[in-house]
Parts: structure tokens; C-alpha cells; sequence
């Protein structure tokens, strides 16, 4: 990036700091340049002269800012770029192999698995970082390429709703988008680490200090809030104690979508997979859900018999665990036909298919989408072609589209 100047567009394409502008792409390069000088062990007036003397490609934005508002201003701006990036280098360990990368990566796992998401709507972010997070182990870096549409169907969700997660997600600082994707062409991602953030911004349910529904089926109206004398209830901000990777696995199987057992069930498997016989009670502590939500989810796995009740204890079925949660390896094309005792439990359900139904449509709608490209690429256009699309290929498109979805149903 210094010497050559490669590479730039990726700082200067992605991030979250909301940023705009000059100013922004300046402060981009010049921090990933301070923080590999600072990886590296060098100074600052090693970097000042590579940056503000020299003529390398990489410091032509601070040059370039030095002759707007001066030097002083200039070395003043790096001075404190560079004290940054000192500091939080020297707060982490350097990455210099696999084996650190790995460490690293298992670090932010922790650090996924015991934030307390809240809502479901923190239930689908924890979700979309650990699908984040299998493709990272595999590649060795905090580095992916995945689309939206892959994730909408590696967590069993929409893709309108993957897309309002990355937003959060990129707004908290827990990932940043390196490299906008186009056709045929998946976005590069990096993981992050999230912002400080107050006590308050997470209120989590505090599923022992409600009463009301306090056996299955029974619901007296009442919503009153009390001190419990048998069950301290947990610490606020406590982590869910679930079988991650497992719960990661479940999330994209077709009986645990909307419509199904839902995605609460899958964490109380999850949550009885990582240690077998809890109460209702305890199911509610460990998902971190409130005790109706527990009871009326564990209803369904009850009838399933995928759960089985001992007293007032609750057991995963006897080998449960044994069907495989994963597809073949290396296969990208969901299952059309049931494999195992999930399947089977989605085509119970009505489900099954839905995974293998998202990806036709979203593989007819890339055709779809390249096919009008095409044809707007071949359409008649000016001599000086606009970066942006005219009025008048708009025009053709829309005069296309309704004629496309024949096309669409025929392919």
C-alpha cells in the first residue's frame, strides 16, 4: 500500500465510521499504514517521512491534506492516528501465522457467545456472527466473502432481514463491509470488534421475575412483577449457556424456521445439548427467554419427541444428536429430499423444502437479473456512456420486466 499504492480501495470502500468524503478515505489509509508501522515495531518519524517526504503512493491523501490546511495540521492529524494506533496495537497480539489468526478468531467467538443479545432481533445478530464466524475458521482471518443471500439461507431467514442485521451489526462495529459485491460477485467482509457500550443500551428480559404462566397452559391474565424465593434470577447482562455450534447447525434447518418449532426451540436444544435435565425454570436462565415463551416452545418439542419430560425435568431424546445438522461437505444446494431425522421432522411439519424453494428463487432472480443487464448492456446508448443507467435504459427495463417473468417461469 505504501510503495504501490494496492490495496487502497478496499479501506476506502468499506468501514462503518459513517464518515464521508476526503477526509474520510484519508483517515482510512493513513490508520491502516500507522497500524502495520506499529505491528512492525517502527516510529513515527519513520512513518512521518514515508508519508509527508517522500513521494510514495501510499501518503498522497495526507500529502494532499498537508497542502489544503498545512503541514502542521497535518503532522498534528498523524501524531494522533499514530498514538492510537499504538495504543491498540499494544492492547492485542500481533498476528503473524494461522495459529494466531485462529487464537484471535476464538477470541471473538467468546466474545459472540457471551455479549447478551436481546430481542430477537439480537437473536438473529448472534446468529449472523456465528455463520460469520465458521466461515472465518475455515479461512484463517477475520476476512470473508459472503453474500446476504447466502446468510438469509445459512441462518434461515430472509434476506430483507439479514440486510437490517448487517445494519445493526456494521453500526455496532462488529463487522465492516471491505469490498461492496456487484453481479456474480459476493461482498468482502471483516469482523470487528463492537463499540463500549453503556449498561443501558441492553436491558435484557429477566425471564424469573414474571408471574402468570406458571405451568404450561395455564395463563391467569395477570403480568405482575415480583422477587422470587426459590430462584435468585440471574445477573443482568448474563450470557446464554448454549451449545454454540450446535445451535449455529439448527439455525438453518427448515423445521426451525418462522413457521416451524421456531428459532427459541432450536436454543433450548442447544441449551439441553450443553447440559442435559433443566426445569423450565432453568431453560429460561440458560436462553436467556421468557418463561412463557419456554413453555409454550417446549410444548411442540414435547409432542415431537424430540424432548422428553422426567418430573420436572427436561432430556434431549435418546440419540437425537446422532443425525447430522450439516449438509454433505462442500455441497452449497440444500437438501430437496430427507436425509436425516430433521428433515423428516420438517416434512412433518409442512416445512420441508423451504431452503430448497429460497435458493431456486434466488438463483431464477440472479438469472433474471443478469438477463437484464444483458440485454440493457446491448441496448442502443450513447457515445460517451453514463456510469449510471438513463432514463432511457430505466424505461427499457420496465418495458422488459413484465415481459421477463415468463421468461423467469420458463428458465
Amino acid at each position: 500500500m505504501v510503495v504501490e499504492g494496492a490495496g487502497m480501495d478496499r479501506y476506502r470502500e468499506g468501514g462503518s465510521d459513517g464518515g464521508s468524503g476526503a477526509g474520510r478515505d484519508t483517515h482510512r489509509v493513513t490508520s491502516a499504514i500507522a497500524f502495520s508501522f506499529a505491528r512492525a515495531g517502527a516510529d513515527l518519524l519513520a512513518l512521518r517521512d514515508i508519508l509527508l517526504a517522500s513521494p510514495a503512493p501510499g501518503g498522497a491523501l495526507l500529502r494532499d491534506l498537508s497542502r489544503a490546511k498545512g503541514y502542521d495540521h497535518a503532522a498534528k492529524y498523524l501524531d494522533g492516528v499514530w498514538r492510537r494506533a499504538v495504543r491498540v496495537t499494544g492492547e492485542s497480539a500481533p498476528i503473524r501465522e494461522r495459529r494466531d489468526a485462529m487464537a484471535a478468531l476464538a477470541e471473538r467467538r467468546i466474545m459472540v457467545e457471551t455479549f447478551p443479545w436481546d430481542r430477537q432481533a439480537g437473536q438473529t445478530d448472534r446468529a449472523n456472527l456465528l455463520h460469520r464466524l465458521e466461515l472465518c475458521e475455515r479461512a484463517g482471518g477475520f476476512d470473508h466473502e459472503v453474500s446476504q443471500r447466502q446468510l438469509a439461507l445459512g441462518i434461515g431467514v430472509g434476506e430483507s432481514t439479514v440486510k437490517r442485521s448487517d445494519l445493526r451489526l456494521e453500526e455496532a462495529g462488529w463487522l465492516w463491509r471491505a469490498e461492496k459485491g456487484g453481479a456474480g460477485k459476493s461482498s468482502k467482509w471483516v469482523l470487528g470488534k463492537p463499540r463500549k457500550r453503556s449498561a443501558d443500551v441492553v436491558s435484557p428480559v429477566d425471564p424469573n421475575r414474571q408471574v402468570g404462566h406458571e405451568a404450561p397452559g395455564y395463563l391467569d391474565g395477570v403480568n405482575r412483577r415480583h422477587t422470587p424465593t426459590t430462584t435468585a434470577p440471574p445477573p443482568s447482562g448474563s450470557p446464554a449457556e448454549l451449545d454454540f455450534r450446535l445451535l449455529s447447525d439448527l439455525m438453518a434447518r427448515d423445521a426451525f424456521r418462522a413457521r416451524g418449532l421456531g428459532k427459541t426451540a432450536a436454543e433450548m436444544v442447544a441449551a439441553l445439548a450443553l447440559r442435559d435435565g433443566q426445569t423450565a425454570v432453568e431453560l429460561a436462565a440458560s436462553t436467556r427467554r421468557h418463561r412463557a415463551t419456554v413453555h409454550a416452545r417446549l410444548a411442540p418439542l414435547v409432542e415431537h419427541r424430540l424432548v422428553v419430560k422426567v418430573g420436572e425435568l427436561y432430556y434431549l431424546a435418546d440419540g437425537l444428536l446422532d443425525a447430522p445438522a450439516k449438509r454433505a461437505e462442500g455441497s452449497r444446494l440444500p437438501s430437496w429430499r430427507p436425509v436425516d431425522r430433521w428433515d423428516d421432522l420438517a416434512s412433518d411439519l409442512g416445512l420441508f423444502g423451504s431452503s430448497y424453494r429460497q435458493w431456486c428463487l434466488y438463483a431464477f432472480d440472479r438469472i433474471s437479473a443478469d438477463e437484464v443487464y444483458r440485454r440493457v448492456r446491448e441496448h442502443v446508448r450513447p457515445a460517451r456512456p453514463a456510469n449510471e443507467l438513463t432514463e432511457q435504459d430505466w424505461e427499457f427495463m420496465n418495458s422488459w420486466s413484465s415481459e421477463g417473468a415468463d421468461w423467469v417461469v420458463s428458465a
